[in-house]
């Protein structure tokens, strides 16, 4: 990938600034760290005009955020892999991205509710990929990455204290240039969430 190492010193980053910041300092009473960490499920959206029988895609992925009790709004750190495979005989195309996001979630305590809607947005780190093979041999290949923003509303229910389910739809938007043709490699976002709270 173009921008492969990029995307690996992003990822570890940002996770090494999640976990730091979890592992902080909570015995100052009164300001301690709380936060969610959830397994993704889910599917993309992408411009049919862009990514033509590919515009439909699978995701995984991890939604987190943390916060200290004074802060506003949490940090929120995700990372979504979307693909799919369209066979046509023995052709084969591929696609897929991998997105990084970064930036705040606003999460609302309601009183007396297991519920916490949230929105949140920021900034994305995009890396999308094209592959054409026939009978199992690569063609072609080709990918890119390019930094863009995302936006998105979900919401947390407490099935016990340290347990979540969830949803999550988001949008996000990025350019990339695969084979020479500029795509919207963002899109639309939406699936579940299964996760811990502390």
């Amino acid at each position: 990938m173009k921008s492969s190492t990029f995307n690996k010193v992003t990822i570890t980053s940002l996770l090494l600034l999640s976990l730091s910041a979890v592992q902080a300092d909570e015995s100052q009473q009164g300001d301690q760290f709380s936060g969610n960490v959830s397994g993704y499920l889910g599917q993309k959206t992408l411009d049919d005009k862009d990514w033509s029988k590919l515009d439909q895609q699978g995701s995984l992925g991890i939604i987190s955020d943390f916060k200290k009790e004074s802060w506003p709004v949490s940090i929120a750190v995700d990372l979504i892999v979307s693909g799919n495979i369209e066979e046509t005989g023995p052709l084969e195309d591929l696609g897929g991205s991998l997105e990084t996001h970064l930036g705040v979630r606003k999460i609302f305590e309601l009183s007396n509710s297991s519920f916490q809607p949230y929105v949140g947005g920021g900034v994305s780190f995009v890396t999308a990929g094209l592959e054409h093979k026939n009978n199992g041999k690569r063609i072609s290949k080709d990918d890119d990455s390019a930094a863009g923003y995302w936006v998105g509303t979900g919401m947390y229910y407490a099935v016990s204290e340290h347990f979540n389910l969830g949803f999550d739809v988001r949008y996000s938007d990025a350019d990339v240039t695969l084979f020479d043709v500029k795509r919207k490699a963002g899109g639309i976002h939406s699936g579940i969430t299964v996760g811990y709270h502390w």
